[in-house]
């Protein structure tokens, strides 16, 4: 099962260094049509505005998985261990359920697309980028969930990989 996970894991990576160097040469293409042949491709930029957005998701999708994402720990630190816990479980359970209101109602966007689609570039309806939506926050959702379940983090604690990242990082 680990194994599966770590796999899944260097997918999502690759998935969004890809999704990263696609925009960015798509951006630096766009640059270059418009300053040497005063032209540019038509269906680049709203590819690139989806294309953020779906870098986003995918982001915040490894930061959770990763839990370099954004927390608030200060109550943590002055609870003893077993409240500690318990407020660990409350607060992942309350993010996944945030996290599935938002896959719903991102479902619920992506329907009315469906209903009335329009064309987000030829040969592609609007409702298609939008899987991105309901798919990231049901999958964050779910990390969120999982992680309730697993051992809290100790308070103001940074995880080995992630310090080890930090410092590497000039």
């Amino acid at each position: 099962m680990q194994k599966l996970l770590q796999g899944l894991h260097r997918a999502e990576d690759l998935l969004l260094g890809l999704l990263l160097a696609s925009l960015l040469a798509l951006g630096l293409a766009q640059i270059g049509l418009r300053l040497f042949f005063a032209s540019g491709l038509e269906w680049a930029e709203p590819v690139e505005r989806m294309g953020v957005l779906w870098l986003a998701l995918m982001g915040a999708l490894g930061a959770t998985r990763e839990r370099r994402h954004i927390a608030i720990d200060a109550i943590p630190r002055l609870l003893p261990p077993k409240l500690h816990r318990a407020a660990w479980a409350l607060t992942q359970l309350t993010t996944a359920a945030i996290c599935a209101l938002l896959a719903w109602t991102g479902w619920g966007m992506l329907e009315m697309e469906r209903e009335a689609p329009t064309l987000f570039i030829a040969g592609i309806s609007s409702w298609i980028p939008m899987i991105v939506f309901p798919a990231g926050f049901a999958l964050m959702a779910l990390r969120f969930a999982v992680a309730a379940f697993g051992e809290p983090p100790e308070p103001g604690h940074v995880d080995a990989h992630v310090l080890a990242d930090s410092e590497a990082t000039p």
